[in-house]
């Protein structure tokens, strides 16, 4: 019969291992939680994200930046309705002088102005007039990267070759993916990390 003060030392020792776990676990890959989202939560969640997801086309010229002159179409999504702002990539904003506009879901368009390009990380806004919207409701899009865990399932929105929204179910499968490689001579992120989708198309 084992000792019980051999058997309690076994337990301290557990308990402090479970301890140590749990000081030493990652943020940034939090413990996976559940997804109960039922398909009419999908649709109340898109049906207020959809509209305020952008189609952006761009024609600039050839800049300093390793970048050629070229037309192009992008996605965008507002981030702050009053002020008119408008979030995407680093390389759909330029690095020199460029014409965009911004068509809603609806088809409406307006003109965007460049007015960030991180000179480090792949995010850049344009501003535009948000009285310039006059015939659809929309809503800004809040960021919250902390609600993200390994295992979540998600839907990917945005638009297919700027013809319309194409939307994805997707599952988070990493937090902290190296940033891409984009080429060798020219821009590439770095010192940041990235989160990975795992998506179908169907």
């Amino acid at each position: 019969m084992a000792d019980p003060m051999e058997r309690l030392g076994s337990e301290d020792a557990i308990g402090m291992e479970s301890c140590m776990k749990e000081d030493l676990c990652m943020e940034i890959d939090p413990p996976f939680r559940e997804n109960v989202a039922t398909a009419e939560d999908w649709r109340k969640a898109l049906n207020n994200v959809v509209p305020a997801v952008v189609v952006l086309r761009t024609t600039a010229c050839r800049a300093f930046d390793t970048e050629a002159a070229g037309a192009s179409y992008a996605t965008g999504f507002v981030v702050d309705k009053r002020r008119g702002i408008i979030l995407t990539n680093r390389h759909v904003v330029k690095p020199g002088p460029v014409v965009a506009e911004a068509m809603f879901v609806n088809r409406e368009e307006i003109p965007v102005f460049p007015v960030y390009r991180d000179p480090v990380h792949d995010f850049g806004f344009f501003r535009y007039d948000p009285s310039a919207v006059q015939f659809l409701s929309y809503e800004e899009i809040s960021l919250a990267p902390e609600a993200a865990c390994v295992g979540l399932e998600i839907r990917v929105v945005g638009n297919d070759s700027g013809e319309k929204v194409s939307i994805l179910a997707g599952t988070l499968a990493r937090l902290d993916r190296d940033a891409p490689h984009y080429k060798k001579d020219g821009y590439n992120d770095f010192n940041t990390f990235y989160m990975q989708v795992r998506s179908e198309r169907y």
